[in-house]
């Protein structure tokens, strides 16, 4: 009679632990898309050379993730391909050192603010810029659909001859700058940084442009955003490691 209890209670917690098992197993992931080619925010680990995605808003959406008690998927895209991978359904989250301007906010929703940056100039070492006022018949690098786009095409319209040339990848851009096809590239300085000191003939010159909130976004109406906002409630001192990390390092 001991014996066909214990069966019966092994078969019980087997058949428990074959349904949690499952219940995990079968959870749908969360696809957040992002562009990695902006350290340190999010950008491919090339000295591993495994290609995987690190950086700052990496570890915020897996800790998003946890959280949430989801998986996470990562889908790559340039900056400009975002938000309209939003709209149509390919992603359920972006997170890519994202702006909520005004604008973007007609067509994709928008989590409370996580972190603030600021932009900067990348320039040529030879160079004498010293703020946006010095690029009068200049021509300014900027990434596609990024918010130091709207800046600088606002600049335009009071700066003489402003020429601004507009890539899809960061990458492409400090190709440009180093080849003379501009003369300074417009970006978060935190990721200025991180290419000059990672390439040679190049510096940082600060802006007086003023600090950037960062956010989570989604498609119009996701469930996500409510979940998300109470899990950055509760995340300060994790996002203030994750700047150490990142960030401030």
């Amino acid at each position: 009679m001991i014996y066909k209890f214990f069966a019966l209670s092994l078969i019980c917690f087997c058949l428990v632990g074959c349904e949690k098992s499952s219940q995990n197993e079968g959870l749908k992931p969360i696809t957040v898309i992002l562009s990695p080619d902006n350290p340190p925010y999010e950008f491919k680990d090339t000295d591993q050379g495994n290609g995987q995605v690190l950086g700052f808003d990496v570890d915020i959406i897996k800790e998003l993730g946890k959280r949430l008690g989801r998986p996470i998927e990562i889908i790559e895209a340039d900056f400009g391909a975002i938000i309209p991978s939003l709209q149509s359904g390919r992603a359920d989250i972006a997170i890519s050192e994202l702006n909520p301007t005004e604008e973007r906010k007609k067509s994709v929703d928008f989590s409370n603010p996580y972190y603030v940056d600021k932009s900067s100039f990348l320039v040529l070492e030879s160079s004498t810029l010293t703020s946006e006022k010095d690029l009068a018949g200049q021509k300014l690098g900027v990434q596609l659909g990024t918010t130091n786009e709207a800046s600088a095409k606002e600049w335009a319209k009071n700066i003489p001859n402003l020429t601004i040339v507009t890539l899809g990848k960061l990458g492409e851009l400090v190709q440009e700058l180093k080849n003379g096809r501009i003369q300074a590239i417009l970006n978060a300085e935190k990721g200025c940084q991180n290419i000059a000191h990672a390439t040679s003939g190049l510096k940082v010159v600060s802006t007086d442009i003023k600090g950037r909130e960062l956010s989570v976004a989604f498609p119009k109406g996701s469930p996500l955003v409510g979940p998300v906002n109470d899990a950055l409630k509760q995340m300060t001192d994790v996002i203030q490691t994750f700047e150490n990390k990142w960030i401030k390092s």
